[in-house]
């Protein structure tokens, strides 16, 4: 899956937010209960590692509950940004036993706009074996990563303003 967005603040700076605030951005996303950094670390290669647990707001109905895993709601985020990239790596995790293997993907970020703006391009592989299942994660992972961008995008706008 692709996705294309234009978002008008600084790539660096953007980076910073999404990387080192995100968890923070969370009460801003209607579609987020709560996130948290698991872990802050620092890799060989110089990447930083940033771990997050992220817990989506679901209304299930009570009559599907039984169906459906416990930990469908919880998603393990990994973050990596290698040295000296505008490039943010991901690998997300669900808890459920339902969603098989993890959605690995990137975001790339670049100066749009004479530099007063950042494009970003998001591409993300599932490992779900269903057309279904993937159209629906790509659907939700999309919509995530747009709403945290936007959310990233408010901040830096009122830290300026």
């Amino acid at each position: 899956m692709k996705l294309m967005l234009v978002l008008m603040q600084p790539p660096g700076q953007l980076l910073q937010v999404l990387l080192n605030e995100a968890c923070e951005l969370a009460p801003q996303l209607a579609h987020v209960q709560s996130a948290r950094v698991l872990e802050r670390r620092t890799d060989a290669d110089g990447s930083l590692v940033v771990v997050q647990h992220w817990r989506a707001r679901a209304g299930v109905p009570e009559l599907l509950q039984p169906h459906l895993d416990a930990g469908l709601q919880d998603w393990q985020l990994t973050l990596r940004q290698p040295p000296g990239e505008e490039r943010l790596c991901f690998d997300a995790e669900s808890a459920a036993v339902q969603v098989p293997g993890r959605c690995q993907g990137a975001l790339r970020l670049h100066s749009a706009v004479g530099g007063r703006g950042t494009r970003i391009e998001l591409s993300a592989e599932f490992p779900a074996s269903s057309e279904g299942l993937r159209t629906i994660f790509a659907t939700l992972l999309a919509r995530h990563w747009r709403a945290l961008a936007e959310a990233a995008a408010a901040r830096l706008s009122a830290k300026a303003g």
